[in-house]
Order: structure tokens, then sequence, then C-alpha cells
């Protein structure tokens, strides 16, 4: 059930991208957003003026070794985190700034409220910040990743007679999360070789409860483990994103 639910979010947010996309490059008026597509997060933040300047950044993770020759050191390397993205001075105006403004702070947390509280009658909650998704333009030529936000930093500049905030500068900061739509290429030795999907652990899962949803065969834990550079299996949290081993893979690891 989880899994399905994942794999539908993860289609439903890539052909939003496209369409996205597309009339970003027919009209060229499209503005920048961040939005969510999850059931009990669900939302759209879109900004009024669209960033003059985007930051990313990524450092390799690399240890050094003592080289059998010579004493030199061999840089040698291992996962690397995915890209951050900082947005500052991001301006909203109107009447409903402080309405966008609440709408970030509140994925900075577990979904929580009326909406979860009625979801929550079908589903499973989740307990984890929701994946929100920052586009602007078309996916490859432009920006689209999926992300977390790490930091929402609101300053008040303007107010209508009544007390209503009408203005605000916003300083944005997100954690990029793995994503096929991702304009980052594949990078195999973080785990992204073809074939390989990603799944957000949830609570209550585990290794050996999300190989028997995906493979039914509680087994292959080992090799997800083996993929994702996982030395305790009892100590992966909800929230964190792993990848999982394509059927080739599989197929190759025997039983």
């Amino acid at each position: 059930m989880v899994s399905m639910d994942v794999g539908v979010g993860a289609v439903a947010g890539a052909a939003v991208g496209i369409g996205v996309g597309i009339a970003s490059v027919m009209t060229g008026g499209v503005p920048a957003m961040i939005r969510c597509l999850e059931p009990d997060a669900l939302g759209l933040v879109l900004f009024d003026f669209n960033p003059s300047a985007i930051k990313m950044d990524r450092k390799p993770n690399t240890t050094t070794t003592p080289s059998r020759t010579r004493g030199a050191s061999t840089p040698i390397s291992q996962k690397t985190k995915p890209p951050t993205i900082n947005l500052s001075k991001v301006i909203f105006v109107g009447e409903d700034t402080k309405m966008r403004v609440d709408t970030l702070f509140a994925w900075c947390a577990p979904p929580a409220g009326l909406i979860t509280a009625i979801v929550g009658l079908f589903t499973v909650t989740s307990t984890v910040q929701p994946t929100l998704t920052f586009q602007w333009g078309p996916p490859m030529l432009g920006f689209m990743y999926d992300v977390k936000l790490t930091q929402v930093t609101a300053n008040y500049t303007r107010f209508h007679s009544s007390g209503i905030p009408i203005r605000a500068e916003m300083t944005i900061a997100m954690q990029t999360v793995p994503n096929i739509m991702s304009t980052i290429p594949t990078n195999p030795t973080s785990g992204g070789q073809p074939g390989r999907s990603t799944h957000l652990m949830r609570d209550g899962e585990s290794l050996q409860s999300i190989a028997q949803t995906h493979y039914g065969r509680p087994g292959v834990w080992r090799k997800i483990a083996e993929i994702n550079g996982i030395t305790d299996p009892n100590r992966v949290r909800p929230g964190t994103t792993v990848y999982l081993p394509g059927p080739a893979e599989i197929t190759a690891g025997g039983r």
C-alpha cells in the first residue's frame, strides 16, 4: 500500500511538472513555484517575482588513505549528498502573503491539522516532513527538484491599515531529494544506477518490510543495505531515502 502511494505520487508529480514546463515554453509567463501533492500536505505557493538568483551547492564526499607507494594519500569517493538550493530575496505581495508564508512554515514539519485527521481515517498518515517540488521552467532545461525545506525566514515589510501583511521578503533553503525527473544527471557512485528506484522510509517500516512490499522477498533487504552502504538496518530512520535495486541486480544476486 505504501509503495503504491509513493509510486502514484511520483507519476503525478512528474505529469504536473511536464505540464508546467510545456506551459512555461508556450506562454513564457508561468511563475516559479513550490508545490506539494501529498494528500495530507496539499498546497501550492506561487512566486510573485521570479528569483533573480538561485544558489546551488554540492560538495564531493571523499576520504584519503595512505598510498603504499611514496607515502602519498589517495582520495576515495564516497556517497555524496544531493545538492542544496538557496533562494534569497523572494518577494510575496498581496493580501494572501501571510497565507503563503504560513504554508511554507507548515511544510517544515510533518503534516498536522484537520486535513491530516481526515486523511488518516482512510490511510496511514506520514510522520515525516512532506516532500515538495520546486519548479521554474521546464524539467531538464529549467529547474525541477523534489525537495525538503531546511529553513524558511520571512521578513514582513509592508502592512495594510487593518494589520494584514501585504509584502514579505523570504529566504528559503531546501535539500534536494533524488527523483527521476531531477535535472541532476544520475551519479552511479551515489546509488542511482539504471533500473534502480527510490523509497522514502516511513514510520514503522524496515528494510525487510519494504523488500517484502517491492519484491515479495524479505531477504532482499541485504541487497538494499549493500547498495545504500547501510551497516545497521535497525537504525534507518523515517524520512531516509533509500535506493532499491533493479531487477537485474536481484536476479544476479540469487535468492
